[in-house]
């Protein structure tokens, strides 16, 4: 059931959820924490591709949970944080990427979340103009009370009907 339509029938009370982390919460207050979930992971989403658009991973590295594995698009095989660290210095000095990120969905299962995205870069970071349509997932944990990246993975939009 997609985000806006769960919302709705936890507000009327259709839907009940377990292991949200919420002990006999009203439907009212689940669908206001997915909202507040939705916010703040949406938040370091975008603070994540601020960051890549400085040519700045860091923010990115230190929002990695444990065991954290994403595959990109342009790699053969998924890579971990010693991958986002390669691209981080590739990338140093090269602060001229523009993306769009339009949000898409958010599915949410007690301390797990994944987010759905799209995004259009039409420069690369050294300058080079593009037109790059991707279709993104990340995997959220909450860790120590944090939400942190555990995977992910982005393609190259298909052309569509």
């Amino acid at each position: 059931m997609p985000v806006r339509t769960l919302s709705s029938a936890l507000a009327l009370g259709l839907v009940s959820i377990v292991g949200t982390g919420i002990a006999r919460a009203e439907p009212l207050a689940l669908a206001q924490s997915l909202e507040a979930v939705k916010q703040e992971i949406w938040s370091k989403e975008l603070q994540i591709y601020e960051g890549r658009s400085r040519g700045d991973l860091s923010h990115y590295l230190a929002s990695t949970a444990d065991n954290y594995l994403a595959w990109p698009p342009f790699n053969e095989v998924p890579k971990g944080n010693e991958g986002l660290k390669e691209t981080g210095r590739k990338l140093e000095g090269k602060t001229l990427e523009r993306l769009e990120m339009t949000f898409l969905d958010l599915a949410l299962n007690g301390d797990t979340a994944i987010v759905y995205y799209k995004t259009h870069r039409t420069r690369l970071a050294d300058g080079s103009p593009a037109d790059q349509h991707y279709e993104v997932t990340h995997t959220w944990v909450r860790q120590a009370g944090e939400w942190k990246v555990l995977g992910g993975m982005a393609r190259e939009r298909p052309m569509r009907d």
